[in-house]
């Protein structure tokens, strides 16, 4: 690697250099004792345990044995944690089968992000404020750009529906979490819209009052209303 590319590469912020193994901790002070793997593992871990809000800086460094300010010089903040955390929750994406052709590929990719949010539920807390810039990440949307490949859609068009199978995974795996399954779906709040709508809302409110099978039943809806949609693109 020239001179060049290693001062690049010092260039990047550490959470990226973290994520690509380009090396992230300092220099300075004594040995590290723990290791970016072990720190994430034990990040992940807590907020599994309690949730994403429980997690700081200081919960973290308590079981790692390490103080606080210790815990900086091997990630420089919580939104680099954050970031590096996801991309190991989320990990390799799992193979495709081209056998079975782009839509059974997508569906299969699909419902596997969506274990991986049942998982690890503090994944859909995570605001997104940028695209991805990690390696598992782009390993997920590379792997369905590829069974996409073989799909109606344009070139221009794919990296779109990937964003968009993406956006739909996320979003009902946030609605999985925190709503009731089965006909409590749309109690007790729900029961009460007639009365407070005072009839603005007809259509929605008799919607509601129909009684649903879950939530993950109204994911597999949209999924598979959205495969039928790139089909016919």
């Amino acid at each position: 690697m020239s001179e060049s590319e290693l001062l690049k590469i010092a260039g990047l912020p550490q959470v990226v250099r973290l994520a690509w193994g380009l090396g992230g901790t300092t220099n300075r002070g004594p040995k590290p004792k723990q290791s970016t793997e072990r720190i994430l593992a034990t990040a992940i871990q807590l907020a599994d345990d309690e949730g994403l809000e429980r997690l700081s800086m200081a919960a973290l460094a308590k079981p790692l044995g390490l103080a606080t300010t210790a815990l900086y010089r091997y990630v420089d903040s919580k939104e680099a944690l954050i970031e590096l955390m996801v991309d190991a929750a989320v990990g390799r994406p799992p193979a495709s089968a081209p056998a079975s052709g782009w839509s059974e590929n997508a569906r299969a990719w699909a419902l596997a992000l969506m274990d991986v949010y049942a998982l690890h539920p503090w994944l859909s807390d995570v605001v997104i404020t940028s695209m991805p810039r990690t390696p598992n990440s782009f390993a997920w949307i590379e792997s369905l750009l590829e069974s996409l490949a073989d799909s109606p859609l344009t070139e221009s068009e794919r990296l779109s529906a990937a964003l968009m199978l993406q956006g739909t995974v996320r979003t009902y795996a946030a609605m999985i979490r925190s709503l009731p399954e089965g006909p409590e779906v749309n109690a007790p709040f729900f029961s009460l819209l007639p009365a407070l709508g005072a009839g603005a809302y007809p259509r929605l409110i008799a919607e509601l009052q129909r009684e649903r099978d879950s939530v993950s039943g109204e994911f597999l809806f949209a999924l598979e209303a959205s495969l039928r949609g790139l089909a016919a693109s």
